[in-house]
């Protein structure tokens, strides 16, 4: 497990940003499936790396929060963003306290802590269709400089 984890990392260095946007995309669309659970455990702890690598690639968003004056469409966007972030994190960690199988060891979670990253991970979704609409036509433009 460790070396395919040390894989994963090594690849996400090389990789471009848009490479890891649609990385992302795909395992944020395979975690809502129903695949086996050590399954959707490895992708999620797959997506954690990917999202890490998501905000490392766009720091200077975060460098810019401060400065600038604010419209209601960058408010709305910070809202979005921060909403995102939160919800993000609290499926994650409800997901690590719940491992059954990859991270079992750390198991502390009961059945309301499955609520709680079920919940949370159709929140982040809501979030993420939200970040997707504010961010598409960059999207679009890292695709198009892939040709």
């Amino acid at each position: 497990m460790k070396w395919c984890l040390n894989l994963l990392i090594w690849i996400i260095l090389w990789l471009k940003k848009i490479s890891v946007d649609i990385l992302m995309i795909i395992a944020i669309i395979l975690e809502f499936l129903s695949l086996p659970i050590l399954i959707h455990e490895i992708v999620g702890i797959i997506l954690l790396f990917l999202i890490v690598a998501h905000l490392n690639f766009n720091q200077n968003y975060f460098k810019a929060i401060t400065k600038g004056k604010y419209t209601l469409k960058r408010t709305i966007n910070l809202i979005v963003n921060i909403g995102l972030i939160i919800s993000l994190f609290v499926t994650i960690i409800s997901g690590i306290f719940i491992s059954q199988k990859s991270l079992k060891h750390i198991k502390i979670g009961n059945s309301k802590m499955s609520h709680i990253h079920k919940a949370s991970s159709i929140i982040s979704l809501v979030f993420l269709v939200l970040h997707l609409l504010s961010t598409h036509k960059r999207f679009l433009n890292g695709l198009k400089k892939l040709k």
